[in-house]
């Protein structure tokens, strides 16, 4: 399900208006950032997209999260409508000391149980 601007508006909220990289005033310029990039298989819902100033989404570019980030979209979506994509739970559960290779397996399994 894509983001709508109902989406948009409570993440905005919920991030108190602050990139969730950076921390800096998102303002209206905010971007989509897919915390399991679409090029791996990321999936273009609110359950996997944070907003982040265009710099700081361009910087992350196709990376996973780290576990602080992780740890902190946990924390924004207790209790949210909005929702946290199950391949995102399978990456926090996956060991701080994982490799990005055994990351990104943890991930492609998930995705694979998804569909």
């Amino acid at each position: 399900m894509p983001v709508t601007p109902d989406d948009a508006r409570l993440m905005d909220v919920q991030q108190g208006g602050r990139c969730f990289f950076c921390d800096g005033p998102a303002g209206a310029k905010a971007t989509f950032d897919h915390l399991i990039p679409r090029a791996y298989g990321g999936v273009d819902d609110p359950a996997n997209v944070v907003l982040a100033h265009r710099r700081c989404n361009q910087r992350k570019g196709d990376r996973l999260p780290t576990h602080e980030e992780l740890d902190r979209f946990f924390a924004l979506r207790r209790s949210s409508r909005l929702g946290v994509w199950p391949p995102l739970r399978a990456l926090r559960d996956e060991d701080e000391g994982a490799d990005e290779e055994e990351r990104w397996m943890a991930v492609a399994q998930a995705i694979a149980r998804e569909r």
